[in-house]
């Protein structure tokens, strides 16, 4: 059989296991609804060093340890909930130092700590919580999640392996005791109900009016188990052995002591001012600067955040806005694990046929069948390849992570071919964290790069990017980018959404000035009206590379359509 023949075989093949997987995709789907989101030259920030994960400076740090106690300095050190607003300062919109509350240290490992951070954009009872661990004598944010489908736990707690259970369990709702009558038999009700473990007493009790603060510690007193219950009337306000006044603003100062707050940041979000490199000059040139005029003001309009890039593959030139901007990557980080997946292949590490035995670990909420599978489920590395991409399938993507090495060799991938701000952190799942810092992550610029690499063959090898090309035409999940291109022109791409985030990057095959397209959003509107900026955004880019609109496109599609029939064209001339 000669290679052409091969490849015939292989998209049979590829066609066929895609319409068993979409019928068990439909099947699932269907069982679940019944049991129940002038320019300035383009300049990037430099990368990481060699070998070195490509992490930006972290907001909330570890600093130095100060000499004075934590919580009673002078002038007081940023605290718990100073560290957590810290965390999203800037990069959440419009969140500001009272919309952190909710503060609980550990009681199993005072190490850790949680915070609740509401946002005003935020709406119907969702909220961020974040988790932070004490290095030195300071907190640095580790985790963030959203919550948001709470009748749904172990859609957040597969991502927060580690951190200790009593943080974890009051983020979901639980059929509640009766209220105990006294503020200690309240405050020990609380802390047996976050650890999950009887065995805890009270004891000395501070009050000031509707406010108490309670010590609870295990029965027989010791120092190794023990924290502040602090209760406003009869609500839990806080607990931890290090609450201060910032944690509990408007608390007795008899009953907390002073802390420090962070103070209200600027936007470290860059200005939506139109960026670009290397255009060539004459009419391309002027129809880039007046469509990106137009793009800029699709992406000013946006409530949230958002950016693009456009890469041209014919004279290599780049333009866009916040091309450089750290998004949340859903799951177009998977085009990343894509090629890691093929240079494995390459290597002689995997093949297509290798079997893939699915793992508690690897489950994950989200797009794909594989979802509803027990652990054990069983497919090839070319099927898990097409579920990944083609159906979004976060399983399937864990899985293979897991089979070439897990995130760091994904990360190093990426890096080799030049996307040095693009990480995989956690496996793929429908959560997300609160900020990018914290969260796969990519940006316009790096995404567009590494789909160039595959088009022009130096993501992997040439066989395995023209394989890698026909598994993103296969794409069949996203459609914003295409919505902004004629019909019948080529998108190969990859897209993802998850809450008020929405993204596509894809490789737009016009014939007379191809171009790479990577377009990003958070925090913004929902899924109909989300998606609509990102069509607004490829129209007005279209329109750049082309210099047509669709209309005045279509109309010459069909005009050459009739003129190779034989019928009349448009002119009354016969065709030749």
């Amino acid at each position: 059989m000669g290679a052409r023949e091969r490849a015939s075989f292989r998209k049979r093949r590829i066609r066929r296991r895609r319409a068993r997987a979409l019928l068990a995709l439909f099947v699932a789907a269907t069982a679940a609804a019944l049991a129940w989101r002038g320019l300035p030259a383009l300049e990037g920030p430099a990368g990481p060093g060699e070998g070195q994960a490509p992490v930006p400076q972290r907001v909330g740090a570890a600093r130095e340890p100060s000499a004075s106690p934590l919580g009673a300095p002078d002038p007081p050190e940023l605290t718990l909930a100073g560290h957590a607003y810290e965390a999203v300062a800037g990069e959440l919109p419009g969140v500001r130092p009272r919309d952190v509350g909710g503060v609980h240290q550990s009681v199993l490992d005072p190490s850790w700590a949680s915070a609740r951070i509401e946002p005003p954009g935020l709406k119907g009872g969702r909220y961020y919580a974040v988790f932070l661990r004490r290095e030195g004598g300071s907190w640095r944010a580790e985790r963030s999640v959203l919550i948001e489908d709470q009748a749904h736990p172990k859609d957040v707690k597969t991502l927060l392996g580690g951190v200790p259970e009593d943080l974890v369990s009051p983020l979901f709702p639980r059929e509640r005791p009766a209220r105990a009558g006294s503020p200690a038999a309240r405050a020990v009700q609380e802390v047996e109900r976050a650890t999950g473990r009887e065995g805890w007493e009270a004891g000395e009790v501070k009050s000031s009016g509707p406010y108490h603060r309670v010590r609870v510690q295990k029965e027989g007193g010791g120092e190794e188990a023990w924290t502040y219950v602090y209760l406003r009337g009869e609500q839990l306000a806080a607990a931890g052995r290090e609450i201060t006044s910032a944690e509990l603003p408007g608390f007795p100062r008899g009953l907390v002591e002073e802390g420090g707050m962070a103070s209200p940041e600027p936007s470290r979000i860059p200005p939506p001012d139109p960026v670009a490199q290397d255009l060539p000059e004459g009419e391309y040139r002027e129809r880039v600067e007046r469509a990106l005029e137009e793009a800029a003001g699709v992406v000013r309009e946006h409530p949230g955040v958002a950016g693009f890039y456009v890469r041209d593959l014919k004279s290599g030139a780049g333009y866009g806005v916040r091309p450089d901007q750290v998004f949340f990557s859903a799951s177009t980080i998977k085009v990343p694990v894509m090629i890691a997946v093929y240079r494995r292949i390459d290597q002689g590490r995997l093949h297509y046929s290798d079997r893939i035995v699915t793992t508690e670990e690897d489950w994950a909420a989200g797009a794909g069948w594989l979802r509803w599978q027990t652990p054990g489920a069983r497919s090839t590395v070319e099927d898990a390849l097409w579920l990944m991409i083609a159906q979004s399938d976060n399983v399937a993507t864990n899985a293979l992570v897991r089979l070439v090495g897990g995130p760091g060799y994904v990360n190093e991938v990426a890096r080799s071919l030049g996307a040095e701000d693009t990480a995989l952190h956690w496996k793929l799942s429908s959560e997300r964290a609160a900020v990018p810092s914290l969260d796969n992550r990519t940006t316009p610029r790096d995404m567009a790069l590494l789909l160039a690499k595959i088009r022009s063959g130096e993501a992997a090898s040439r066989y395995a990017c023209r394989e890698m090309l026909g598994l993103l035409e296969q794409n069949n999940l996203e459609w914003w980018i295409e919505g902004g291109v004629p019909p019948g022109v080529k998108v190969a791409n990859k897209g993802g959404w998850l809450d008020s985030t929405y993204n596509d990057a894809g490789i737009v095959e016009y014939e007379e000035r191809p171009y790479v397209l990577a377009v990003f959003t958070e925090y913004g509107p929902g899924l109909g009206e989300g998606g609509r900026y990102l069509q607004r955004i490829s129209r007005a880019v279209w329109l750049a590379q082309s210099g047509k609109t669709l209309e005045e496109y279509g109309r010459e599609q069909e005009k050459g359509e009739t003129t190779a029939s034989g019928r009349p064209s448009s002119s009354g001339a016969p065709s030749p």
